[in-house]
């Protein structure tokens, strides 16, 4: 199916106007060309707010991974590796408890 870039609804793909919007829409040969010119770049700054932010990388991946996967994977591999780090934290502070708890 074809999507008008205005309004976001299915169009049939043979469509000259949006029938929703009556927006003209792209001829069929520009529509050949991927939806990710858009500025799918994987960009690592991308990831640096999945890190820090992880909820907002998941939020991005779930949203992007059909539209811009190349950024989807960047915002949510940055917010898995936020994820493990917090995972290791938690259980290097669990030992080093363990461990004083030991000691005394």
């Amino acid at each position: 199916m074809k999507y008008c870039p205005n309004c976001g609804e299915q169009v049939d793909p043979k469509a000259v106007i949006c029938p929703h919007c009556g927006v003209p829409l792209p001829s069929s040969s520009s529509s050949s060309t991927p939806a990710t010119t858009t500025g799918d770049t994987g960009s690592a700054w991308w990831g640096v707010l999945g890190f820090f932010i992880p909820v907002a990388g998941l939020v991005l991946y779930i949203v992007w991974h059909n539209s811009e996967p190349k950024n989807a994977k960047s915002a949510g591999i940055g917010a898995l590796i936020q994820v493990g780090v917090w995972i290791a934290f938690v259980i290097f502070c669990f030992f080093i408890g363990l461990a004083a708890g030991l000691s005394d």
